[in-house]
């Protein structure tokens, strides 16, 4: 029994010495699988590399405002969310990416001591960003570039696909309006797309657009009055129905929807009219341009929001309006015009007022908005299309 599990034993440390001794014949074999893996994975990562770098020209002509453009029912408009979300994360996800990114795009240092020591309520990568994109040339290629120059290869894979796919929405030649064409000084001949009506919500120590004009003329300079007499402003067309929209801040994003919404329907022809469309027309005399287009349109459109509530409501302090932004300036004249018109020229017959509740309007506006017979009936805006066309084909008819 004893010389039985010697033998076994015997055996079985032959067959550990052969496979050791196998292994070891094998050593020459192994070593040259690692080299072919080794080349394998440097050869993928040249690739990888050579795709990235084509990056900077798949975004080369679009601004970098396209990413803060916003449409909840729209595919573009989620394209464009998901690339700024993949680009902000990014940068955010390790500290200080966002500062070495603003010097690389020319961020003054004044500007990033700023944003790291007084802005605390937005992402800093996001603040960088919107610094960077005030300027007329700011294209995203510009940001492919700077990253390339950080070696951030890990925020250029995240950001790939994201960026590839809306630079395939916004290079399409069939636009309806989503966004408008430019050629900035030291682009050459290049076209850039840029996305409309995007708000610059920067602090005024950041934002390159807030000026204050000087009390007093300076010295040696003629006296300009403050606005030069301009010819009668021109007439809106009035071949078709005419919408007036009336909205604050927090509107903005519905009322560039039913612009597109309105330009997507065929066989009407329908106007749609904002004071910041009008500019020029409505600085000449703003009171009077409200007026004679508040009795020309076929329908008033407040966008109902927690915002216009709040500011057309007697009882909420009122805050005068820093933003240049005509619509959000004009908000409470335009409702004061809606409520004389509702009680005195129809008797509380609501025949010109079709209000707008936004795509995921908060429960506490659909509860005030009852408190305002003025402001019914209103309409979601998932059914603009619908109930619109309607509200027209009825009220053509009258």
């Amino acid at each position: 029994m004893i010389r039985a599990k010697r033998t076994t034993l015997c055996i079985n440390t032959k067959q550990t010495i052969m496979n050791a001794n196998m292994d070891y014949n094998d050593a020459d074999t192994i070593s040259i699988n690692t080299l072919m893996l080794e080349n394998m994975l440097r050869d993928d990562r040249i690739k990888e590399m050579t795709k990235l770098k084509t990056l900077a020209k798949t975004v080369c002509n679009l601004h970098t405002n396209i990413l803060y453009y916003r449409n909840a029912s729209t595919k573009r408009g989620a394209v464009c969310y998901e690339a700024w979300k993949s680009l902000i994360k990014t940068i955010g996800g390790s500290p200080n990416t966002w500062r070495e990114l603003g010097y690389a795009l020319g961020v003054s240092p004044s500007d990033l001591n700023y944003i790291e020591n007084s802005v605390k309520e937005d992402a800093p990568a996001d603040i960088v960003i919107k610094v960077y994109m005030q300027n007329e040339s700011a294209t995203l290629d510009k940001i492919v570039e700077a990253l390339e120059k950080m070696k951030r290869y890990d925020v250029l894979k995240a950001i790939e696909e994201p960026f590839c796919n809306m630079s395939q929405y916004f290079n399409k030649k069939d636009d309806s309006g989503y966004q408008s064409e430019s050629k900035p000084p030291g682009t050459g001949n290049k076209i850039i797309y840029s996305a409309n009506e995007i708000v610059n919500d920067l602090p005024a120590a950041l934002n390159k657009n807030y000026v204050i004009k000087d009390k007093e003329p300076k010295p040696n300079q003629p006296t300009q009055p403050l606005r030069q007499p301009l010819a009668e402003f021109d007439e809106v067309e009035d071949d078709g129905p005419l919408l007036f929209l009336t909205y604050t801040e927090d509107g903005l994003d519905t009322a560039i929807n039913i612009q597109h919404y309105i330009n997507d329907w065929e066989g009407q022809k329908v106007t749609v009219l904002t004071l910041c469309n009008r500019k020029d027309q409505v600085y000449q005399n703003p009171e009077k341009f409200i007026r004679k287009y508040f009795e020309k349109a076929d329908f008033i459109v407040p966008i109902i929001t927690t915002g216009y509530l709040k500011s057309i409501n007697p009882l909420s302090p009122h805050v005068p309006c820093t933003n240049d932004n005509l619509d959000y300036k004009y908000v409470n004249f335009i409702y004061n015009l809606i409520i004389n018109h509702y009680i005195h020229a129809t008797g509380c017959l609501n025949n010109k007022v079709r209000s707008v509740l936004p795509f995921g309007v908060n429960i506490n506006v659909l509860k005030e908005i009852n408190m305002y017979p003025d402001l019914l009936p209103f309409t979601y805006e998932s059914n603009f299309n619908e109930h619109f066309k309607a509200f027209l084909k009825k009220h053509s008819v009258k």
